[in-house]
């Protein structure tokens, strides 16, 4: 992770609307750009650091070389070939190539928001949510996503006090300080809490940190009686072992009053992320999405074991 965040100013990739997977009822879902950990496997790579970045998709590139053309930095240019490249580290995000490309291949990643900003930004979606009153959020309401959005404690603790009526819920990998998770502990309705590794050096080993701030922070959520469902993103060759199985169930054993558990396949739409950005995909990462075999055994092993609050994303 590169950059630092603010408290007043939050740099947001994406807004994402009637999103049902992110929590109950329809929601939107603001994705913050930035994360501590550097997970192999990432699905939003253009999160990983808290800077702009821009990404170009060369499938969609015609090489009408309009963006070269009318780029003030240099970024955009024309090999040898004739084929368009782009030198990442002379753009300044000015956004002069995006208004010559009619063909969306290149996208800037990541744009300031103040909460005042972000509430505007989201006022027309508030007429799905249930404000009514928050409780169990069936009718939607707002979940934080990244990246990691404990990076922003201080700026979506500001922005909760400006919808105190909508439902919210955080989709967090549970890393980050106490400080900052205690910020946010009374304005967040639902915690979507990954556990990614059990085991704490194979975590260090794919994630690029060890796990015992995570285990203490789902802790720490259990014991002030947060509600909680528990995200399992399943990797194949990584994290589908039973090893990782049996370590969920002690879990769950400890903290029976988690709500559910939601296995996450592992999908490969981060590869072409990965390469819009100009990123290195790494060796160990799956090419193949995972198949449903391997999620549905974990599902009846889960049920064998007396744990039918289990589902698969």
């Amino acid at each position: 992770m590169t950059g630092q965040a603010t408290e007043r100013k939050a740099l947001i990739f994406d807004i994402q609307s009637f999103s049902i997977q992110d929590g109950p009822g329809i929601r939107t879902t603001v994705f913050f750009k930035g994360c501590p950990l550097n997970c192999i496997w990432c699905h939003n790579p253009e999160s990983k650091t808290i800077k702009p970045q821009l990404m170009f998709y060369k499938s969609r590139c015609t090489g009408c070389m309009l963006c070269a053309e009318n780029c003030r930095d240099g970024a955009q240019i024309a090999l040898s070939d004739g084929s368009h490249y782009v030198l990442n580290e002379k753009c300044t995000f000015c956004g002069k190539c995006l208004e010559f490309c009619c063909y969306d291949a290149l996208k800037i990643c990541g744009a300031p928001f103040s909460p005042e900003e972000l509430c505007e930004r989201l006022k027309s979606d508030m007429r799905y949510f249930n404000l009514e009153g928050k409780t169990g959020g069936g009718r939607g309401g707002i979940t934080f996503s990244g990246g990691e959005p404990l990076l922003y404690s201080g700026f979506i603790r500001d922005f909760c006090a400006l919808v105190p009526d909508v439902h919210t819920a955080m989709e967090t990998s549970g890393y980050g300080s106490r400080e900052d998770l205690e910020k946010i502990t009374g304005c967040i309705d639902l915690f979507l809490f990954d556990i990614k590794l059990i085991n704490g050096s194979e975590h260090k080993k794919y994630c690029g940190a060890g796990n015992d701030v995570i285990l203490d922070n789902l802790k720490f959520l259990y014991e002030n009686d947060k509600d909680i469902i528990l995200r399992l993103p399943l990797i194949p060759g990584i994290n589908d072992t039973a090893e990782q199985l049996d370590g969920i169930v002690k879990l769950l054993e400890k903290y029976p009053r988690i709500k559910r558990v939601e296995i996450m396949p592992y999908h490969n739409l981060g590869l072409g992320k990965l390469e819009a950005l100009g990123m290195e995909i790494p060796a160990e990462l799956p090419r193949l999405n995972a198949g449903r075999e391997k999620a549905e055994k974990w599902l009846g092993e889960f049920r064998a074991r007396g744990f039918d609050r289990v589902y698969c994303a």
